[in-house]
């Protein structure tokens, strides 16, 4: 299916949901990946700030300093995306897309990162993922640092099959309330 297609529909669905169900099956997909073995073995986790009725990424952020893990959060540089380490005192602004990002100039940036988790809109069982269409993720992807990647996602986005482009980054896994798709 083609990615336009896709990305209206399932954004369209996925902003129908209440503030409820978005913060419920939030707190569960979250207290799954902070059991997993990807998150429990990762020094250094990246997550998004969540828009547009994402998974919210508040707990994992919480347990990463609770567990002393480096967190870092993705922050745009015109067309260039980069990850910068968050702490208890960090500043934030809102990018172009109304994005909430660190703004601290001497935050440290990441050379490396053990869980990388992707924003996403959609995602097949083959664990290709639509993001908003900018390709920022991709673009950093080819180049990064990291050792696994995955994306958050309500079971809903799930989508039949999504026609792939060579510059298209695959997940390792692909997590919703139902559990891992690996």
């Amino acid at each position: 299916m083609i990615k336009s297609s896709i990305r209206k529909s399932i954004l369209k669905r996925r902003l129908a949901l209440s503030e409820a169900n978005v913060t419920s099956i939030s707190s569960t997909i979250q207290a799954r990946l902070i059991e997993s073995d990807y998150f429990i073995r990762a020094k250094s986790v990246a997550v998004y700030s969540p828009i547009n009725n994402e998974v919210q990424t508040d707990k994992i952020i919480a347990a990463c300093f609770e567990m002393n893990k480096k967190i870092f959060l993705p922050k745009l540089y015109s067309t260039d995306l980069n990850f910068l380490a968050l702490k208890p005192d960090s500043q934030f602004q809102k990018n172009k897309f109304g994005i909430p990002e660190i703004c601290n100039p001497e935050a440290e940036i990441a050379e490396h990162i053990d869980l990388m988790i992707c924003p996403g809109i959609a995602f097949d069982s083959k664990k290709n993922r639509v993001g908003y269409g900018g390709g920022y993720y991709d673009r950093y992807l080819t180049s990064a640092s990291y050792n696994h990647l995955g994306m958050l996602g309500f079971g809903m986005q799930k989508t039949e099959s999504i026609s792939v482009e060579s510059f298209d980054i695959p997940m390792d896994f692909i997590l919703t309330e139902h559990g891992f798709l690996n």
